[in-house]
């Protein structure tokens, strides 16, 4: 009797441990073919991010800016929380509509995905410029430069036009120069110096440099304006009077063009003028 009891127990505790190896191969099945599920379904999302940032940029290089923020918006809605990619693009196609706030809402939230992304820095720097805030442009270019954009002549340039707003004359200078150094010919750099030192006062240096940048490109309306500035505080009216009716068959905006049509007829008459600020770029 005592034998049959313990083959029954042993029987029975075989049993046991079949039932609970059986519950268990159940429970890393369910659980592996839940993982294989979640990771195919993020693998799907992942792919209708990548085609959708495709598509915008396509429409974006074509210059359908609806239709490239509706394809970037897509692809935000598909993983909005691995989206950085997305929000920096369609921020650049704010920033070109002068969307500003939309493009530094955008960046910001491309930011916090991406923290160490130094494009996304350099972006919202630029945005921070046009809405009149360089201090907040200065930190977000400087943090560029130290995440390793150093070599986009195009940074300087805009760190330089922000100490420029700040009156950090000497530092917006540096910055100008840097630009040069990486890009010799590059046609903003020589006109932001030139205009830095139209407005210190140094007309000379001036001229040079705004000499230069007409000499690369003979399309750069401002350079023009503030060309004419710096011939007229050097008595060279006529060359002033010049640079401005070539302004005037320029396209610039209406302020500008109110703005150089004033100049100009003060220059025509003799009369004193009181000369505007640079025009910056």
């Amino acid at each position: 009797m005592n034998n049959r009891r313990r083959v029954l127990t042993y029987v029975l505790g075989a049993l046991s441990a079949v039932l609970v190896l059986g519950a268990l191969g159940v429970l890393a099945w369910n659980t592996w073919q839940s993982r294989t599920t979640q990771a195919r379904a993020q693998e799907a999302r992942r792919q209708v991010v990548q085609d959708f940032v495709e598509l915008g940029l396509k429409h974006a290089n074509a210059g359908r800016w609806d239709e490239a923020i509706q394809a970037f918006s897509v692809a935000i809605a598909a993983a909005p929380e691995d989206a950085a990619e997305a929000y920096y693009y369609r921020a650049l196609v704010y920033t070109r509509l002068e969307r500003y706030g939309d493009a530094l809402e955008d960046l910001n939230k491309a930011l916090e995905q991406q923290p160490h992304f130094p494009q996304g820095y350099a972006a919202r720097g630029s945005v921070y410029l046009a809405l009149d805030r360089p201090a907040s442009a200065v930190e977000d270019f400087k943090k560029a430069i130290q995440l390793g954009l150093t070599d986009d002549p195009t940074l300087y340039i805009n760190l330089g036009q922000a100490y420029f707003k700040l009156d950090l004359y000497d530092l917006a200078e540096q910055n100008f120069k840097k630009a040069l150094e990486l890009d010799p010919e590059n046609p903003a750099a020589l006109f932001n110096l030139g205009s830095l030192y139209l407005k210190k006062g140094d007309d000379e240096q001036a001229l040079d440099y705004l000499n230069r940048t007409l000499q690369k490109d003979p399309n750069f309306a401002a350079a023009y304006f503030n060309r004419a500035m710096a011939l007229a505080h050097l008595g060279r009216t006529d060359e002033a009077i010049a640079d401005l009716e070539q302004f005037l068959l320029m396209p610039v905006s209406h302020q500008a063009q109110l703005q150089a049509q004033a100049l100009l007829e003060r220059l025509r008459s003799g009369k004193p003028v009181d000369f505007p600020t640079p025009t910056g770029q």
